[in-house]
């Protein structure tokens, strides 16, 4: 009898575009703080620092666009995002409420995994504060309140919380390393993994709740320092 052929079946792993590239990297841009809030875009100078034709870069800011990270004002031009004191405000208070809504969730469902990962984020914080690696502190804060949407394992609020994430990452980003609100983050976050671990919901969200508040504040303050809001 003749053996049949075994076959893997591998799924096919398609290269991103180059419309695709240009969103990343533009984006990466405008969330890291190397575009300025406000700033007005060129397509033919991003074009040229990307290295590609004006084509990917064009479709690329129209997806940006509907991120809300590029505004397009008709015979102006294109410009990076900008918010008002109020915008602020709406995207904290927005933000306050899906978080809350997932820390819960996710403690329902998935206490111990959730406990889990924040406590690694907790650690390897520590650490990268340790050695004066302070540039990793934006992208392990958003680790840390991005964990709460990835417990929760609701696809609404992800769509909810992809509304407003690049803008907080843009405007954490633009904080100060050794501010004071900056440097009470961490110890606000071992509050919460200590109540998600106790099993206190309420006590998780209450600081959640007020912690996000408090970074509210740092948010305007940063950026009115900078000179950044809209009026």
């Amino acid at each position: 009898m003749t053996a049949k052929a075994t076959t893997t079946h591998r799924k096919v792993v398609r290269p991103k575009s180059l419309t695709d590239l240009a969103v990343d990297m533009i984006r990466a841009e405008i969330v890291e703080g190397r575009l300025q809030l406000g700033e007005q875009l060129s397509e033919s100078q991003l074009a040229n620092d990307l290295g590609i034709s004006k084509t990917p870069v064009r479709e690329a800011l129209f997806q940006l666009k509907l991120q809300g990270l590029v505004e397009v004002h008709p015979q102006r031009g294109t410009f990076v995002f900008q918010l008002s004191e109020g915008d602020v405000h709406e995207i904290c208070g927005f933000r306050e409420v899906i978080e809350c809504a997932a820390l819960a969730k996710a403690m329902e469902d998935a206490r111990e995994a959730l406990a889990d990962t924040l406590q690694g984020i907790l650690d390897e914080t520590a650490a990268v504060e340790k050695r004066g690696d302070f540039a990793q502190l934006p992208r392990l804060d958003a680790q840390f309140h991005e964990a709460f949407i990835a417990h929760a394992g609701s696809t609404y609020l992800n769509v909810s919380y992809n509304l407003i994430s690049y803008k907080i990452q843009a405007l954490r980003a633009r904080l100060p390393e050794h501010d004071p609100d900056v440097d009470e983050c961490g110890h606000n976050h071992a509050l919460i993994v200590a109540e998600i671990k106790a099993g206190n919901t309420g006590a998780a969200q209450e600081i959640l709740r007020l912690h996000i508040r408090d970074t509210e504040r740092s948010y305007i303050s940063a950026s009115k320092k900078r000179n950044v809001l809209a009026a």
